[in-house]
Parts: C-alpha cells; structure tokens; sequence
C-alpha cells in the first residue's frame, strides 16, 4: 500500500515538472511577458480612470436622475428652503424651472455658507448622490458655490437695485478711517465699477488681494456722478479665487504720471522724511533723484504692524524696499496708498 502511494506522489510531480517546463517553453515566465501583463494591467486601469472622469456639464434640475450617480454636474437655481443641522452641516433645496433638487453641504468641506440664503440664486457644482430616494448634488469646495451675477451693463437707471456682479479686483484703496474702496472690473461686460467696503462692515485690506477673483452683491448707487455697488455685510463679497499680485507692473517712481491715477503699481526707492501721524505713516521714497509721496494708513492687523516696522527700519539703515501700492493725487501732489511692503 505504502509503495503505491509513493508511487502515485512521483506521478504528480512529474506531471507539475513538464507542465511548468513547457509553459516556461511558451515564454509565461519571461521577462517580457511579465511586462506584458503589466501593461495590460495598467491600460485597463486607465481605461478605468478615464471613463470615471466625469465632465461638469450645467443641466436642468429634472434631468438629473439615478443613473447620473457619481457624475459631476453644475446647476443653477435658487435657495427656496435652508436648514442648519446642529453638527454645521447646512442642507439647501433648490429650484430652478423645470424641479427641485438638495444640496447638502457638509461641515467637513469648510464651505462658508453665511451668503447662501432662502431667495438667492447661485451656480452648484459638485457629485450627483441619492439619500431617501432623493436626487442631491454635493459640492465639495468653495468654488462648487457661485453666485449668479448679472450679465447686463449697469446703468444709472437701476439705482437702488441689488445686483450680484462677478469680477476681477484692479485697484484697492485703504482710507485712513477704515474704509476700503475696490475697483472691480465685470466679467460679463468689462465695465469697471467702484465697490465701497466702509469701516462699519469692519473690513480687512488683507482679505482683498489685486487680481483676485470674486463675486459682489450689493446695491446699486451713484456717489459724485460714479455709479458704485454697494455691499451690505462682508458675506455679500466671495472669494472665487485669490489674486497673484505679482502680475502687477512695476513702474520706476519717475515714469509714474497723474494718469496712472487708481492703478495699482509694484515700485521701489529709498525711504526719506518719515512722519507717524495719529498710526499713519507719511514718507517719502526716492530714486535716482525722483521722489513720490508715501502713506500707510493706520490698520489693526499684523500684517501693518509689519509693514510699519519695515519701512521704519529700511528708513534707518537707508536700505531700498519695494512697495505695492495705489497711485492718487492729492492736493495736487502724486502719491502712493501703500498696501504691502514686499519682501524679496
């Protein structure tokens, strides 16, 4: 019995042993054959990806159905219900013409919702999900939320209107009393208007970066002939994307002209006679013999602290520094409305 099965146990290694020599034979084994199966491996996992990829596209709220699940899509509509969940979640139902649809936005995303009230109108973006049998879109950042602005020109005729606007930030003004004047240029039709941030709304000059890209609602006004929009609270403004001051020119201090009024410009110089007024700092920066006149208006933040401390030290060591800041006239006299001290 014993020699049987010993007999029986060299059958079936001798069988393995010719069938792994002659699949070895058939190249399963090589090098290139294993690279073959990664490869194979590797296009079937793209092939994956790339089908999971899904273009936003903006539907209408009815079309959107469970066989979108996992799809990323953009609507636009507005807030008709808004209910805060005591962990900060917030969950929105939105409503365009054709039905309506949730929005849940989670606590986790770091969204801020303050903006986002019953009657507004904005721009979803996010993952197409069921819960309960009903139809959701999850944003899952900032930019997934848009406020719908106007695509018509403003004119003095909707004075008194609430318009929403979105746009670039040109020029920023930091007055000495705290408030902060904007200039923003509209998307949608290139019109540049003024955005008044008063010093009631308690408004930081940090927050506002040139170049940026945000979104305004306010109400429409004319100040001196000029129409402006003016923002209720600091949530009416939005952040779509913050600026990159670099892209401003730099201008030497002797080719800035009173044309160059309400532009922002990057130029540097000398620090000379500096005055502390009250918190604000009056100086001068010179270079190669031409002057400007130079203000950096008192701020409770850091950041001015900062600043002042620089242009007093660069002042002291008689070191150059370069400056972001508004150009403006005043009492005939150009000037520069510093608004950072750069740090090369």
């Amino acid at each position: 019995m014993k020699s049987q099965l010993k007999f029986l146990i060299w059958i079936v290694i001798l069988a393995f042993g010719l069938t792994v020599a002659g699949l070895y034979k058939k190249g399963y084994f090589t090098k290139e054959t294993s690279e073959k199966v990664q490869n194979s491996t590797m296009v079937k996992s793209s092939a994956k990806v790339e089908t999971s990829a899904k273009i936003t596209q903006t539907l209408n709220i009815q079309a959107i159905d469970n066989s979108m699940i996992g799809d990323n899509v953009s609507i636009i509509g507005k807030i008709t219900d808004r209910r805060d969940h005591k962990d900060g979640h917030v969950f929105l139902t939105v409503q365009d013409s054709s039905g309506e649809i949730l929005v849940p936005i989670f606590f986790d995303k770091k969204i801020n919702t303050d903006n986002l009230i019953v009657g507004s109108q904005f721009q979803f973006s996010g993952k197409v999900d069921e819960y309960k049998g009903q139809m959701e879109i999850i944003p899952s950042t900032q930019k997934d939320i848009v406020p719908v602005a106007t695509s018509t020109k403003i004119e003095e005729k909707d004075e008194g209107k609430v318009v929403t606007i979105n746009g670039k930030i040109l020029s920023k003004y930091t007055h000495l009393k705290g408030h902060i004047f904007l200039t923003v240029k509209v998307d949608s039709t290139g019109q540049e208007l003024d955005i008044p941030l008063f010093n009631t709304l308690h408004p930081n000059p940090d927050a506002y970066l040139i170049n940026s890209e945000v979104s305004i609602k306010g109400k429409v006004d004319i100040y001196k002939g000029k129409l402006e929009l003016v923002p209720n609270s600091l949530n009416d403004i939005v952040i779509l994307k913050k600026g990159d001051e670099t892209g401003v020119n730099n201008v030497k201090i002797a080719d800035i002209t009173e044309t160059d009024r309400g532009k922002m410009v990057i130029t540097k110089g000398f620090v000379k006679e500096v005055v502390d007024k009250d918190g604000h700092l009056f100086f001068k920066l010179s270079d190669n013999g031409k002057e400007i006149k130079a203000v950096l208006f008192k701020a409770d933040s850091q950041e001015i602290e900062g600043r002042r401390k620089r242009i007093l030290h660069a002042e002291k060591a008689q070191f150059e520094i370069r400056v972001l800041g508004m150009v403006d006239v005043y009492n005939d006299e150009l000037e520069i409305i510093i608004d950072k001290v750069l740090v090369d």
